[in-house]
């Protein structure tokens, strides 16, 4: 087997970001950087952008009454071309993607947009668009666009209540 590492891979001391309790749970995330520079010559040379390897453990004790219930550990690593990253900003980055993936998840689980199969033309833009749309408008109803369904599925009226109860309508 092909040794990568000029020096044995090991981590520093993670850095630890402040407990972040909300939602029945208490998240506690730490990273460890390292320098591309632990890698061997060869895998830099392909890898040439590479300047740091992070290892991330994610923490979460889902707590009830005030007693934990069960906890979870989850250990990831990241790869990033910055030089010399503060381990809080790579956090904050890694934080900021879940953002974008649960938008991704809204519109293709919950709007089934990967379903569409209009390839011709504008078609592809203009289902980008009305879904964008809907989603949007769920999201003024209820932060879980499934739970906005369900609110206004049988009653049209109730949905455009809601939908124009702020100051001015208000689309995308």
């Amino acid at each position: 087997m092909k040794r990568h590492f000029e020096t044995p891979l090991f981590f520093p001391e993670p850095w630890h970001a402040p407990p972040d309790p909300g939602h029945g749970r208490i998240d506690q995330r730490s990273i460890a950087l390292l320098p591309a520079q632990a890698l061997s010559k060869s895998m830099r040379a392909a890898w040439p952008s590479l300047r740091t390897i992070a290892c991330v453990t994610r923490k979460r004790d889902h707590v009830r009454a005030g007693r934990i219930m069960k906890t979870e550990v989850e250990t990831t690593y990241l790869i990033t071309s910055l030089d010399a990253p503060r381990p809080a900003t790579l956090l904050r980055l890694n934080r900021a993607h879940w953002h974008i993936e649960i938008m991704h998840r809204d519109k293709d689980v919950c709007l089934g947009e990967d379903g569409y199969t209009n390839r011709k033309d504008h078609a592809p833009r203009n289902v980008f668009t009305l879904i964008s749309a809907a989603r949007t408008l769920l999201k003024r109803i209820n932060t879980s666009p499934t739970k906005a369904i369900e609110i206004i599925q049988n009653n049209r009226n109730h949905a455009l209540r809601l939908l124009m109860s702020g100051s001015r309508p208000v689309f995308l």
